[in-house]
């Protein structure tokens, strides 16, 4: 894994609320990535169905199959999420103390899926912050043909925490009804080969094109959370018996459900 980052790119995350890793994994990982999360994601949809779970409203189902903390069924899964690295790459880059997991979610734009609208993914978490980051591993080959990511450089330093720009088939567009100021900013074009990654403030504005091709995109993704965080009220994906435990204020620091990737406490 290259985990080595330099100050030019730590300077650039900060300044436009993302950065893209290129080959951030061996062809031989890439591998392991790509067995672990085909085989979480099956587990994950073949229980669904058994369940007769619907994959929601008719819009937002063709964006994408979002498969929601496989790192808490799936072992693979589980080894490779929750490797120190990874949180030691998101602590670098968003200077803070430590990282915790928030959650993970597979995500797969499908042959003609739809375009994934702009939008802001702190404001719906259940706790409020600048320094919040996602990690986004691609897993295939992200073109502009299949659903690459964009971004709007700069948006995290102007972003409210009210949520807006949500996915569904108001239009990609949107989020520019609440923010006409970044109408005229040009968007960043993420095209990425197969096993290099993205790390993207959780306050910048972002967005997926359609997938325009016969074959699936596959990407895995991490929201992470700085460690010392405090809950705002939302419950998000939290469980219930943890998200009814909670009150305003409260750290949110349980291991069983936020485990801690890296912490400079722990390794000084």
């Amino acid at each position: 894994m290259n985990t080595t980052l330099s100050n030019q790119q730590i300077s650039f995350y900060q300044e436009n609320g993302f950065l893209v890793i290129d080959q951030l994994l061996s062809r031989i990982e890439l591998a392991s990535w790509r067995e672990a999360v085909d085989e979480a994601v099956k587990q994950q949809l073949d229980q669904a169905k058994t369940h007769n779970q619907s994959r929601g409203e008719s819009y937002y189902k063709y964006v994408f199959i979002q498969c929601v903390n496989l790192w808490k069924k799936n072992e693979k899964i589980r080894h490779l999420a929750l490797d120190p690295r990874l949180g030691k790459l998101a602590t670098d880059l968003a200077g803070v103390s430590g990282m915790r997991l928030f959650h993970d979610h597979a995500l797969i734009k499908e042959p003609w899926a739809n375009p994934t609208n702009w939008h802001l993914d702190n404001p719906s978490d259940p706790y409020y912050t600048r320094r919040a980051t996602m990690f986004w591993l691609t897993l295939d080959d992200a073109t502009v043909q299949n659903g690459c990511l964009y971004f709007l450089p700069g948006t995290h330093q102007t972003s409210r925490f009210e949520p807006i720009g949500g996915l569904g088939r108001e239009g990609v567009g949107q989020i520019f009804q609440e923010y006409p100021e970044w109408e005229q900013i040009e968007p960043y074009v993420a095209e990425m080969k197969a096993g290099s990654c993205a790390f993207i403030n959780g306050m910048v504005a972002h967005a997926a094109g359609p997938n325009m091709t016969t074959k699936p995109r596959r990407a895995f993704a991490m929201l992470l959370m700085p460690e010392g965080e405090t809950f705002k009220g939302k419950q998000s994906v939290l469980p219930d018996e943890y998200f009814n435990s909670l009150q305003v204020g409260d750290v949110l620091e349980n291991n069983e459900h936020l485990p801690l990737l890296y912490s400079r406490s722990e390794t000084a």
